[in-house]
C-alpha cells in the first residue's frame, strides 16, 4: 500500500475522497495546497463544489453531469475564491469504506491561454479589417489620378504628334492601363479577403462574350506574331444566366498570361458542355498555349496569393502574383474548379469549369452567326505530328497551298475513318477545320459536325459527313476560281 500512498501524495492532480453525507475523508497534499485548507479541518464536498454538487438523502449527486465523465467546473478555496478545474467524479463499490472520489486538474493556465488566443484572434481580425479598408481606399484614390493621366494621354494621341512623341504617349497610355489592372487586382483581392465579393447572376449572350474576349485579346496576340484559335461546342446555349463580368475576368486573365508567356506558336481556347441537369449546365474551358511552361515542382505556387513560380518571372514579365489567386477564388464561387497541366518549355493548359443556368434562346439567329464568323474556330489541340508537317497553317480558301493542304488532310482523314483510328482521324479533322476560310460558315458547320461524329466513333455517319464536306469544299474552291 505504500506505493499507492506515494502516488496519492506525489501526483499534481487534486484527489478528494468523500463519504455518503459529503464529508471529505481525505485530500492529497496538492489538494490542501490548492484549496487552502489545513489537515484535520472538517470539509464537505459541497463547500468545494457549490455549483455542480448536491448532498441529500440519496448521497452525493451531480447537477447536470454524470459520474465517470470529465467536465469543466470551478473549485472553491477556503477563502471563497475559485479557480477552473476539469473534474471527474466516480463511485466506489458498496463494500468499500468510502462513498466516492473526485480527481481535479487545475486548468487555469489552459483557460488563460485560450483567452489570450481569442484576444489575439480578435486583434488580428481587426487589423485584417483595417488593412482591407486601407487597401480599398488607397486603390480607389489611385484610380483617379491614373485615369486622369490616361485620359490626357489619349487626348494627346488625337493631336498632331511626330513619331517619337506618339511612341512616348502610347507608352504612357499602356503604363496607365497596366496600373489600372494592378489596382483592380488588389481591390478584388481585398474584397475576397473581406468576404465582400459576390457573384451576380444575370442573363447574357455567351457567344457575344466569347466574341468580345477574342477581339480584346487579338491585338496583343497579333503583335507577338501568334495565332489565337477559339472553339465553342454547338450544344452550348447562347443565352445563359451567370456572372458575365467575372467569367470574362477569368478568361481574360488566363489569356493574358498565355499571351505574356508565349513567344512562338499559338493559343487555343476550347469550350465544351460537360453536364446539364434541369436548367443547370456545366461549361468546361481549356486555355492552351505553347509558352515557357511550368515545372512540376513549381505548380503548387501558382494559385497562392502574391506568389509566382520564379522571382525572375516578376522581373521579366511583371505582375503582382494575385491574378491566378483571384481566378481560383472566382471559379470556386461560380461552382467550379481550376487545374493546370504543363511541361517546362513546351507550354501549359489551364482548364476550369463553371456552372451556369440555361436561359431563353434568342430569336435573332442571324446576328449570332455573324458573331461566330468574326473569329476562327479550332475543334481541338493540334498534334505534334501535324505541327511538324506544317499542316496546321491557315491559308486563303482557293489558293494552291490551301487546296493542296486540304486534299492531303482529307485523304488521311478518310483513311483513318476507314481504319477506325479515331484518335488520328480527330487530329486530321481538326486540321481540315482550321484550313477553312473564316467567312465560310457553311463549311465550318459541316466540319464541326464531322469532327463531333469522328469523336463519337460513328463510322457510317462519319463517311457520309466526310463526303458532304468534301463536296462542299470542292464547290467553294470552284467558286473562288471563278469556274
Amino acid at each position: 500500500m505504500d506505493k499507492y500512498k506515494a502516488l496519492f501524495s506525489a501526483t499534481k492532480n487534486i484527489i478528494i475522497l468523500f463519504d455518503q453525507d459529503g464529508s471529505v475523508s481525505e485530500i492529497n497534499e496538492e489538494g490542501y495546497k490548492s484549496l487552502g485548507y489545513e489537515q484535520g479541518e472538517k470539509i464537505n464536498i459541497h463547500d468545494i463544489f457549490r455549483t455542480c454538487v448536491n448532498v441529500n438523502e440519496d448521497g452525493v449527486t451531480l447537477t447536470e453531469n454524470e459520474y465517470g465523465k470529465t467536465f469543466d467546473t470551478v473549485a472553491y478555496r477556503k477563502n471563497e475564491t475559485c479557480f477552473p478545474v476539469a473534474a471527474n467524479f466516480f463511485r466506489f463499490d458498496d463494500d468499500t469504506d468510502c462513498y466516492g472520489a473526485c480527481v481535479l486538474n487545475n486548468i487555469v493556465k489552459e483557460k488563460e491561454t485560450i483567452r489570450e488566443l481569442m484576444s489575439a484572434q480578435v486583434e488580428a481580425e481587426e487589423a485584417h479589417k483595417e488593412r482591407n479598408e486601407f487597401v480599398a481606399n488607397v486603390t480607389h484614390e489611385l484610380r483617379t489620378p491614373v485615369n486622369g493621366v490616361m485620359g490626357l494621354a489619349q487626348n494627346l494621341m488625337d493631336t498632331n504628334l511626330d513619331s517619337e512623341q506618339r511612341e512616348s504617349v502610347e507608352i504612357i497610355d499602356q503604363c496607365c492601363k497596366n496600373m489600372i489592372k494592378i489596382i483592380n487586382n488588389i481591390l478584388d483581392f481585398s474584397k475576397l479577403q473581406a468576404g465582400k465579393f459576390t457573384i451576380e447572376n444575370r442573363e447574357f449572350s455567351f457567344h457575344q462574350l466569347m466574341d468580345k474576349m477574342v477581339k480584346v485579346n487579338r491585338p496583343q496576340v497579333e503583335a507577338k506574331g501568334l495565332k489565337l484559335l477559339c472553339s465553342v461546342a454547338s450544344d452550348i446555349p447562347d443565352m445563359i444566366i451567370g456572372d458575365e463580368l467575372r467569367l470574362t475576368q477569368v478568361l481574360n486573365n488566363l489569356l493574358s498570361n498565355a499571351i505574356k508567356f508565349t513567344s512562338v506558336g499559338q493559343i487555343v481556347v476550347n469550350v465544351t458542355k460537360t453536364m446539364e441537369i434541369d436548367d443547370t449546365i456545366e461549361l468546361f474551358f481549356m486555355v492552351i498555349d505553347t509558352g515557357i511552361g511550368i515545372a512540376d515542382n513549381e505548380r503548387d505556387k501558382l494559385f497562392k496569393s502574391f506568389s509566382q513560380v520564379d522571382a525572375s518571372i516578376t522581373r521579366k514579365f511583371g505582375g503582382t502574383g494575385l491574378g491566378l489567386s483571384i481566378v481560383k477564388s472566382l471559379v470556386n464561387m461560380m461552382g467550379g474548379e481550376i487545374n493546370v497541366e504543363s511541361q517546362k518549355g513546351k507550354g501549359s493548359t489551364f482548364s476550369f469549369s463553371v456552372r451556369m443556368k440555361r436561359a431563353g434562346e434568342r430569336k435573332d439567329t442571324g446576328a449570332l452567326d455573324e458573331k461566330e464568323a468574326s473569329y476562327s474556330f479550332n475543334l481541338g489541340e493540334v498534334s505534334e505530328e501535324s505541327e511538324d508537317e506544317g499542316e496546321n497553317q491557315l491559308y486563303k480558301l482557293g489558293s494552291e497551298d490551301n487546296i493542296k493542304a486540304i486534299n492531303e488532310n482529307m485523304e488521311k482523314l478518310v483513311l483513318c475513318i476507314e481504319m477506325e483510328n479515331w484518335e488520328r482521324a480527330n487530329s486530321f479533322a481538326d486540321v481540315v477545320k482550321q484550313l477553312v476560310a473564316e467567312d465560310a460558315m457553311n463549311l465550318k458547320r459541316k466540319a464541326f459536325r464531322l469532327q463531333m461524329t469522328v469523336r463519337k466513333g460513328d463510322h457510317e455517319n462519319a463517311i457520309a459527313e466526310y463526303n458532304e464536306l468534301k463536296a462542299a469544299i470542292e464547290g467553294m474552291v470552284m467558286q473562288s476560281d471563278g469556274r
